[in-house]
């Protein structure tokens, strides 16, 4: 709801602005260079204090510290909290130049949708998978375990998932790359699969892993209930083999 409200004022802004000042103004800093004056040079500090506040509070919880997590449980042989921030913080400053992201309008609907053909087969994959495929029952406890029944295979992937995500996936890419740079010739009408991307990512991803799990169920996976800890295994577990309970008995 914070979000929708914060879309709205957003478009409101946007429209307000072609009003007053002649031209659709999009960037809220680039509205605020507009208002002159006392109150307006006061209002403008506000505003940019506000900006300042809410880019910092937003990167450094959702952005560097959730990256960074994600990189200790990666290799933490060799990454730690402060590394993993040092790491993302080189490269969303400076790899991904992000001045080049907001520079305009374009550009940055062009990257939100970017990050939205990766960011739909995965919620897809998910909500697949605990609404569809383990009906809600899942074993609260192995999944925190490296060894436990959501291993899958002895690299710990899920085939099943990574197949659906990279289907998804394929298609929505010569419509990025031809989005990105308009010089790039593709003479194929898969490029419009971009137009619908995250409709296309979430529906493809969505029934092809539900397809998958149905006709090749890993069963050491399903259970006739919920477990929410060690003491509620016993007598859940469904085509669970003896190799899974020997590691979720681990510590």
């Amino acid at each position: 709801s914070i979000s929708l409200l914060i879309g709205t004022f957003g478009i409101i802004s946007t429209s307000c602005a072609k009003v007053v000042y002649g031209e659709y103004i999009w960037s809220p800093l680039d509205l605020a260079s507009h208002w002159h004056g006392p109150w307006g040079r006061c209002g403008a500090f506000f505003v940019g204090f506000c900006w300042v506040v809410a880019q910092i509070g937003t990167n450094l919880s959702a952005n560097v510290i959730s990256c960074s997590n994600d990189m200790v449980n990666l290799c933490p042989k060799y990454i730690n909290i402060r590394r993993g921030a040092i790491i993302t913080t080189v490269t969303a400053g400076w790899t991904m130049v992000p001045w080049k992201i907001i520079s305009s309008a374009q550009s940055l609907l062009t990257f939100m949708s970017g990050l939205s053909i990766f960011l739909a087969p995965i919620a897809a994959i998910l909500a697949a998978d605990y609404w569809i495929v383990k009906n809600q029952k899942i074993d609260v406890p192995g999944l925190y375990r490296r060894h436990g029944r959501y291993r899958y295979n002895s690299a710990g992937t899920n085939w099943r998932a990574a197949i659906a995500f990279v289907v998804s996936l394929g298609p929505n890419l010569p419509g990025m790359a031809k989005a990105v740079n308009s010089s790039i010739k593709i003479n194929a009408g898969i490029e419009h699969i971009w137009d619908m991307n995250y409709l296309w990512g979430f529906s493809s991803a969505f029934l092809l892993y539900v397809g998958l799990s149905k006709a090749f169920p890993a069963g050491e996976t399903l259970l006739e209930g919920m477990i929410w800890d060690d003491s509620a295994q016993e007598g859940i577990e469904v085509g669970s083999s003896g190799d899974d309970r020997e590691g979720n008995g681990n510590g």
